[in-house]
Parts: C-alpha cells; sequence; structure tokens
C-alpha cells in the first residue's frame, strides 16, 4: 500500500505542476479505450474488419508476447506491471496459488488506482479475474468508478448475472443485473456507450480510462457430450441460417469469407504436425478424422464469435465525439492465444508457442496526434501495458518505470528507443488438476493425460524460442526465422547454453539481491 500511495502522490503532483507552470495551459492528458479480450489468437485477426482498422494512423506491434499464456496469471501481469514470479498468481484457481485469492492483495497497486489519482474516470465491464465474486455484496477494487463485471456465467455468452456500479449514482448500493438474453458482447458494447456519456456528465473536461473485457472468443465451460449449443458460442445472427436460431448467412458471418470455405487443416500453420521430434508431453498420434471435424467447427465458431467483438468495437468507436477521436488511444489485445490442432495439441493454450503466446497487439493513436500506419518489431510483452498507461496519464518517470517493464509510448509514436528489450520471458505452472473450488474454464475434456505441458520458463527473442521443461533436462530450442511456427525442434544447438544464461537471470528477475526484470530482458 505505501506504494501505491507513492505512485498516486507522484502522478498528483506531476499533474498538479502542470496546472501551477508559469499559467501555461495544461496539457490535455489522453483518453485511454483499452479492450481486452479473451483466448483470441492471431489466427482470427484477418477476420475482423474494425479491429484491423486501428492500425490505420495507428501502431501494429509484431512481436508482443504474453508472459504466461493462461488467463488469470496474465491478467494479473498486465494490471500490476509484474511478471507471474513477481505477483505470485500462477494460475486460476485460488486454492491452487492462483485466481483472484493470489491477486487480491495487489489490488491497491493496479494502474486503476493509479490512473484514478491522475484525475482519471475509470471504468471495467467484463471478465475480471478467475472466482473474483461478482454475487451480491460485491466490492469494487480500488480505482474503478465504474463496474461491469460477470462471473463465470459470462463464458456461456446468455445466462450471466452483470454488477453495475456507478460511483456517482450507486452510492452504498451493488446491484447486480441478470441477464435479460441480450448476447453478453453486445451488452458490454452498450455499457461502454454509456460510461462515454456518464463520464461527459459526471466528469466534463477530465480523462477517462475505460478497459473492456469480453468473455468471448472463450469457449463455454462445462461443455457436455450432446450439448446443442456450440463450445464457442457467437451471437445468434452470426450462426448458420440452416440451424436453430437461424443466423443472416447460408453458413454464418466469418467477415466476409464465406465460413464453409475456411478449414482449420489449412488456415493454421503446424495443423496435425509431426511431433515426434518434440519434448514427450507433446508425443502424441496423428489427429483422427472426428477430432479434425469437431476442430473444423470450433475454428468457424471461434471465427463467428468474434464478428461481435468487431461490432463491439465500431460501436463503442463510434459514440466518440469528434473531440474525443482528436484525444482518445485505443489499445486492442487478447489475454493469450489459443491452438486447435497445431503441433497435435487438440484444444487449449499454456504452451510457449507462438499460436499461445504471440498475440495481436495494435494502438490507435488520437486523430490529433501523428498521421500514418506504424508496424513495430520490437519485442513487447503484456509486463509493459502499466508503464504504457502510465506514461500517457503523464507519471513521473521513476513511478512509471517501476516495475519490471517499460512503457510502449516511444513506440507507438514511432520513435526510435536505443537500448530495448532484447529477450521477452515465458512463464507457466502447470495447474494441480485436482484442485479445489470452482472447475478451471480452461480445462477440457479433450485435453487429458499428457497434453498439458508441465511447468516451464523461456525466453523468445526476435529470431528464437527457447524452453526449459521442468523435469526435463532437454531444452526445446526453435530458430524462428527459418522455422516460424516451430516445427524442427533442435536442442542441441550452441545457443541454448546463452539463451540458458539468460533465461536464468529473468527467472529470478525483480526479487531481492537479484537482478532488476529490464537489465534482464538483454543479452549478454
Amino acid at each position: 500500500m505505501a506504494a501505491a500511495v507513492a505512485l498516486a502522490v507522484g502522478l498528483a503532483l506531476v499533474v498538479a505542476a502542470q496546472r501551477r507552470a508559469g499559467g501555461a495551459a495544461e496539457p490535455r492528458r489522453p483518453n485511454i479505450i483499452f479492450f481486452l479480450v479473451d483466448d483470441m489468437s492471431a489466427d482470427l485477426l484477418p477476420y475482423m474488419d474494425t479491429v484491423r482498422g486501428l492500425a490505420h494512423d495507428g501502431t501494429t506491434f509484431n512481436d508482443y508476447y504474453v508472459a504466461d499464456s493462461l488467463c488469470c496469471p496474465s491478467r494479473a501481469t498486465m494490471l500490476t506491471g509484474k511478471y507471474p514470479h513477481n505477483t505470485g498468481v500462477r494460475t486460476n484457481q485460488g486454492s491452487d496459488h492462483g485466481g483472484y485469492r493470489a491477486f487480491e492483495r495487489h489490488e491497491g497497486r493496479t494502474y486503476a488506482v493509479a490512473l484514478h489519482q491522475a484525475g482519471y474516470r475509470t471504468g471495467y465491464l467484463g471478465k475480471y479475474l478467475n472466482e473474483y465474486p461478482a454475487g451480491p455484496g460485491y466490492r469494487v477494487p480500488p480505482g474503478w468508478d465504474e463496474w461491469h463485471v460477470s462471473e463465470g456465467g459470462g463464458y456461456s455468452e446468455f445466462n450471466y448475472h452483470l454488477t453495475r456500479y456507478i460511483r456517482e449514482e450507486s452510492g452504498g448500493r451493488r446491484p447486480v443485473n441478470p441477464s435479460d438474453g441480450t448476447y453478453l458482447v453486445d451488452e458490454l458494447g452498450q455499457r461502454a456507450v454509456n460510461f462515454l456519456a456518464r463520464s461527459r456528465q459526471h466528469a466534463p473536461g477530465e480523462p477517462f480510462f475505460l478497459q473492456v473485457s469480453p468473455f468471448s472468443p472463450h469457449s463455454r465451460v462445462n461443455v457436455q457430450p450432446g450439448d446443442k449449443e456450440p463450445r464457442f458460442p457467437p451471437a445468434r445472427r452470426d450462426r448458420p441460417k440452416n440451424r436453430f436460431p437461424a443466423g443472416e448467412f447460408p453458413h454464418g458471418d466469418c467477415g466476409g469469407p464465406d465460413c464453409a470455405g475456411i478449414d482449420v487443416t489449412t488456415s493454421l500453420p503446424g495443423f496435425n504436425e509431426d511431433t515426434s521430434d518434440k519434448p514427450s508431453w507433446v508425443h502424441r498420434e496423428p489427429l483422427g478424422a472426428g477430432t479434425i471435424q469437431a476442430l473444423r467447427a470450433d475454428f468457424r465458431d471461434r471465427i463467428r464469435m468474434v464478428q461481435s467483438v468487431d461490432d463491439m468495437v465500431g460501436r463503442v468507436l463510434g459514440a466518440l465525439t469528434e473531440a474525443e477521436k482528436r484525444n482518445t488511444y485505443v489499445v486492442f489485445t487478447s489475454d493469450n492465444g489459443f491452438h486447435l490442432g497445431q503441433h497435435r495439441l487438440v484444444r487449449g493454450k499454456s504452451t510457449a508457442y507462438d499460436h499461445d503466446v504471440r498475440v495481436p497487439l495494435l494502438v490507435k493513436r488520437p486523430a490529433a496526434g501523428r498521421p500514418g500506419d506504424l508496424v513495430t518489431n520490437a519485442l513487447a510483452q503484456n509486463v509493459d501495458l502499466f508503464a504504457t498507461f502510465l506514461d500517457l496519464a503523464g507519471a513521473d518517470p521513476a513511478a512509471r518505470d517501476s516495475r519490471d517493464g517499460r512503457s510502449l509510448l516511444p513506440l507507438i509514436e514511432g520513435r526510435q528507443v536505443a537500448d530495448w528489450r532484447e529477450a521477452a520471458l515465458i512463464e507457466h505452472v502447470k495447474p494441480d488438476p485436482d484442485a479445489s473450488g470452482e472447475p478451471d474454464p480452461d480445462h477440457d475434456g479433450l485435453t487429458a493425460g499428457n497434453s498439458q505441458p508441465p511447468t516451464y520458463a523461456a525466453v523468445r527473442t526476435a529470431g528464437e524460442l527457447y524452453v526449459e521443461y521442468e523435469g526435463d533436462p532437454r531444452p526445446e530450442y526453435y530458430n524462428t526465422v527459418t522455422d516460424p511456427h516451430q516445427e524442427s525442434n533442435d536442442p542441441g544447438n550452441a545457443r541454448t547454453v546463452e539463451l540458458g544464461k539468460v533465461l536464468d537471470a529473468l527467472e529470478a528477475c525483480g526479487r531481492p539481491a537479484a537482478m532488476d526484470c529490464w537489465s534482464a530482458s538483454h543479452l549478454r
């Protein structure tokens, strides 16, 4: 809490100094809209016209990696600017060193607290953290002026309850609204538009920070054999016309291409590839026809699901006034990727392969800012978002750079950055399948047995992936320049020695007597 107070005071002093400085006009701090989707792999982006449009007069990050390709650890890293080994949030369940129970102690030091203290009106909509209790009497975390969050029912997209806390209007009440049948992504879009209107009403002239975090395109939980509802449930309008309830297109809406012409076997590089060269936990027989058919349906439904996300982004941006468009950054990313048959991994995430850890990051700059479409290949991570948001708010550099990451703002603006990160850390603790509590929403019966990776730590550079698995003396190594889809493992490569040393430093970084994480992210 002392660190949180110091951070907030630092921000407040900067803002106050700007207001006092020689009578000069106060620089107008930008608004920030942060779209954080759930389980959206990069292979879905080509089907999202509105989201891809953020690249126009915006910045595309080609090499953006999450520090852990599991929901709760990844989100904790974003909110705090700390790697998972420093947050202590390692899984989705509180009984297994994860979930909301492990994160709660960090709530006083998230970017929401810092931005709120800096004068931003803040709002959070959608999915927060696994096992957060969003029922009656829920607790609104520090720093949020509006709080519209759902528990596990949000995965179904229809049968959910959604909190409705508005600081200026709710008082001591903590309302919870049951679903009226509205598709959750659509409901979040409407509430986001309403947040913008209330910000103009309750905080005219002040900046806002809005985070919209749909559950889509995450699957439903506890899917049972014979369920009529798809595992990945699109909005009704986006489903095939010949199914009940009927959609608007013969094969559903896939954002332009005919869904019937999209096949998982040809759309996903590395699908069903020979895994004999990989670590033992990856070894498996070729996928059977029935499994491929199921994955084909899953992939098409995931594409249909993100049509609603695309619509929602367009709806929210369309609700901005012209003045707000001139002064608003829009950030879009996912908490992790997802695999559907690559390397014969049936359905899921949690690996260090690019399909699970390399996700889209697009940042639309304000209309009044630098024009032009920018693309950067700089190594960026979700641990950098904390510093980025504080940088946008004008935080003191000492507060901004007090965590494990660094601000992406110079890269967003196309500025040259000396001494940038050369190695990204990816780490993962294998969840305990017998952990008590709520069922893990990322458990899938089709991925039982040895298909879940053991605990591991990995380094991703501009052209390499190096992985060390717990209990396995042989590392995993790929030259991602010549082998971009990680299909040919080369554990004996001479580079593994150097990368192993880099990984040792990154695994311990930020702890007492260890190297700081930014210094550790450089090759030596």
